[in-house]
């Protein structure tokens, strides 16, 4: 059964950051649906909604 997350991400902006994001996501077999991704005071801000196995949930939350 799959559950929906929506992940928060707030980091030091540079360049490969999604990429890492996206290979976790996917490391965890976890779909990416739905994103919102900015540039906020010189920080990368990020929302990303995913579908993932409820075994995945609590891993991929913690990654």
């Amino acid at each position: 059964m799959k559950k929906e997350l929506v992940l928060t991400v707030v980091a030091d902006d540079r360049p490969g950051l999604v990429g890492e994001i996206s290979k976790v996501v996917a490391d965890h077999k976890a779909n990416w649906i739905d994103s919102s991704l900015s540039r906020l005071g010189g920080q990368f801000a990020g929302i990303v909604r995913v579908h993932v196995e409820k075994a995945q949930a609590a891993d991929l939350s913690a990654a």
